[in-house]
């Protein structure tokens, strides 16, 4: 997988306990990795599908936080639709994708 770390006002927020903060992370990875596959088309993703298990809180902020780091873009992020949040053409942007490649070459 590849190791994407969570945003740095996540990481400083003295109210965020460290698992959240670990399971941010692993959103992160599992979303870019989804999002990985399908490049450089969009998709429809659907939190339970791109990150099973994870909790909706954990994939808005990584969705989120990803979106404002320049990593990906979506055009829609629904909530309260479905039994998960839903990001509506959602890819991977040429950073996001160059940042992916960079993470699994240094492996």
């Amino acid at each position: 997988m590849i190791k994407l770390s969570s945003s740095t006002w996540h990481q400083q927020d003295p109210t965020v306990k460290d698992e959240q903060r670990t399971a941010g992370g692993a959103v992160r990875e599992a979303l870019v990795t989804y999002l990985r596959r399908e490049w450089p088309n969009s998709v429809d993703v659907d939190a339970h599908v791109a990150a099973p298990g994870a909790s909706a809180e954990n994939f808005l902020e990584a969705c989120t936080s990803l979106q404002y780091e320049g990593l990906i873009m979506y055009e829609a992020l629904l909530l309260g639709v479905g039994s998960s949040p839903k990001l509506l053409a959602a890819a991977l942007t040429r950073k996001g994708q160059s940042v992916a490649l960079q993470k699994l070459s240094m492996r």
